[in-house]
């Protein structure tokens, strides 16, 4: 995903700018005002989404935002602004997320994940290869992860690769997809799931297709399961 950041504060824009790369993306734009952010788009015509301050000298984010909808149609907005008297007009110009400041990396995961829903992608998590490079992996190819620290170990077919995020970034950023995170440690995909054993305090073990590992959850993991699975 690439997107577009315009605001007059330099602060506040290279704090975005580190939120976003933290969240996983690599390709982001940066602009002070409204005259050089569609000068940047009319260069730039792939750019998916623009985060948007409301006030700033000049053109203000929404009327700044009305242009670029009228101009495209495939664009998302998003306003961040440490204003909150501004949603609705906001979401009446089209905007899909609105950021009030201070905002945290855990409310970008969420309007990334929204705008990733709207556009049909699956987000893009990446692993560390057998050859020490970072790169990204199928989520199919994904059994679970296990949480180690701050970071986590993804669980393929082919073994064990490092990944360095945590689990409740993997949890959040993957539970629209098809992930469950079945204990404080473990984040599954339940399409690789093969066979689910009921012990006799409540936990369940989980096997998996083609793999020989099993784990087991805790009792509000073995819940959400059972839930989830109608059993």
């Amino acid at each position: 995903m690439k997107v577009l950041i315009v605001d007059d504060e330099p602060l506040a824009l290279r704090r975005l700018e580190r939120l976003l790369k933290e969240a996983g993306l690599q390709e982001i734009l940066k602009a002070e005002n409204a005259y050089e952010a569609k000068r940047i788009l009319e260069i730039n015509p792939d750019v998916d989404a623009v985060f948007l301050d409301v006030r700033m000298p000049g053109k203000d984010g929404l009327k700044l935002a009305r242009e670029i909808l009228g101009e495209r149609d495939d664009v998302f907005i998003v306003f961040q602004t440490a204003y909150d008297e501004y949603t609705l007009p906001a979401f009446e110009v089209g905007a899909v997320g609105y950021l009030i400041k201070p905002f945290f990396f855990d409310d970008i995961v969420k309007v990334l994940n929204r705008i990733r829903k709207f556009k049909g992608e699956k987000p893009r998590i990446f692993v560390f290869n057998k050859e020490g490079k970072l790169v990204p992996t199928a989520l199919n190819e994904i059994y679970y992860f296990e949480a180690q620290l701050k970071h986590s170990q993804c669980v393929k077919k082919e073994g064990s690769f490092h990944c360095p995020k945590s689990i409740g970034y993997l949890e959040e950023v993957l539970k629209l997809y098809g992930f469950l995170r079945v204990h404080k440690s473990y984040l599954v995909n339940l399409e690789k799931i093969k066979n689910i054993t009921s012990l006799p305090d409540g936990r369940i073990e989980i096997t998996f297709k083609e793999i020989e590992k099993n784990i087991i959850t805790s009792k509000l993991g073995a819940k959400k399961l059972r839930e989830i699975l109608k059993i």
